[in-house]
């Protein structure tokens, strides 16, 4: 069996919300100004079956962004987007508790079914127009 790849993307990210509004993407996931967004494109469908309130409130439960000697942030919401391409997962995380470059490291890890994600981020990779864009 081939490795399952799946795609993580900062959808709250000035450079992504940009991109969006230039493609006229119709389809991408609405984030508001409060909230961190992290989608997780890729999945496979036996995963992720629904997008009940009680399935996306099980991927929230195993879901955070950790930073070095820092509380975890857990989502304060998942929504879940069945798309014919396949679902979409968007972990939604309280902007009240800031991320900022002196971070440094910023990994994201959930859990969907027997499947777990875990991805680090360089902060330093992160900045747009020398601002920690997340």
């Amino acid at each position: 069996d081939a490795p399952l790849v799946v795609t993580l993307r900062w959808a709250s990210a000035l450079p992504i919300r940009e991109a969006e509004l230039k493609a006229r993407d119709t389809r991408a996931p609405r984030v508001d100004e409060a909230h961190y967004a992290i989608e997780v494109y890729g999945l496979p469908r036996k995963q992720v079956k629904d997008d009940s309130p009680k399935l996306a409130d099980l991927l929230r439960a195993k879901a955070a962004i950790r930073r070095t000697a820092k509380e975890d942030l857990k989502p304060s919401s998942v929504e879940i987007i069945m798309r014919d391409d396949g679902p979409v997962v968007v972990y939604l995380f309280p902007r009240k508790t800031e991320i900022t470059w002196r971070d440094h490291e910023i990994s994201f890890e959930a859990q969907v079914g027997n499947l777990k994600i875990k991805q680090a981020f360089q902060a330093d990779d992160m900045k747009f127009h020398g601002t920690l864009e997340l």
